[in-house]
């Protein structure tokens, strides 16, 4: 997983997807104007259209930054956890259920307004291909497929409001998909 570092003041480009991912999370999918965007990224609405033309180019580079986001939040995840060969498996589980950089209300937004089902939502569609193959790799697809769909399953459960799981089992089932990579990586290792 490797994550572009970023020097100095932020482009517009990113102040523009930045603000785009805030008016989603704030507003909705639906709400979204080039105008909103422009006045929260403090652009002229032609500095935003000399970078997004068009509506469906914003919202397409919003979900690969979206994808961007996550990748960072991983790495942050994987920062404080010791070097071992499934590190990575473990931050995604993390990054999933810490939910820090609030990527998770956006995806329910776009979700729900159908920007995650068409030709936008590409990047998300990548990301999702290329992110399983290398927790195989790893742990396995065994450990990978369960700690995955888990992870997955949990997050689906939350973004809709319908986890059964009361905060301590919620932390009881984390706890036990890192124990599931802890076991795999012992066994890599021992």
């Amino acid at each position: 997983m490797t994550v572009p570092k970023s020097r100095g003041r932020p482009s517009a480009k990113l102040r523009i997807l930045d603000a785009t991912l805030d008016v989603i999370k704030d507003l909705g999918t639906d709400r979204l104007t080039l105008d909103l965007v422009a006045e929260r990224a403090g652009v002229s609405k032609g500095g935003l259209l000399y970078h997004f033309r068009f509506k469906e180019d914003l919202l397409k580079a919003a979900n690969a930054h979206l994808v961007q986001r996550r990748y960072i939040a991983r790495a942050l995840e994987a920062k404080k956890l010791r070097p071992t060969r499934c590190r990575d498996l473990k931050a995604y589980v993390l990054a999933s259920a810490n939910n820090r950089a609030d990527n998770d209300g956006i995806s329910t937004k776009m979700l729900a307004a159908g920007s995650m089902v068409d030709e936008s939502a590409e990047p998300i569609r990548q990301y999702f291909q290329e992110r399983f193959p290398p927790f195989v790799e790893v742990a396995g697809f065994d450990c990978a497929a369960v700690v995955h769909a888990a992870t997955e399953g949990l997050w689906f459960m939350e973004m809709l409001g319908l986890s059964p799981f009361p905060p301590e089992q919620r932390e009881r089932l984390i706890k036990k998909l890192l124990s599931m990579v802890d076991e795999v990586d012992s066994d890599i290792v021992g």
